[in-house]
């Protein structure tokens, strides 16, 4: 099993609310492969309503 850290930022759609933010995040990750741990490490917002999201996770590729 090889381990793998990653660090990404994701554009939040404006059609995930935030009760599924959760599983759609996870969605995102296990394209990389399967998710062992992540985290949110931050989230900004811009003048025009555009929303970021920064994760960082452990991954077994």
């Amino acid at each position: 099993m090889r381990l793998a850290s990653l660090q990404r930022q994701l554009l939040w759609p404006a059609d995930v609310p935030l009760v599924e933010l959760r599983s759609w995040i996870r969605q995102q990750l296990a394209i990389e492969g399967d998710v062992l741990r992540w985290a949110v490490t931050a989230v900004s917002a811009t003048s025009d309503g555009d929303r970021t999201i920064q994760v960082e996770a452990v991954i077994s590729a």
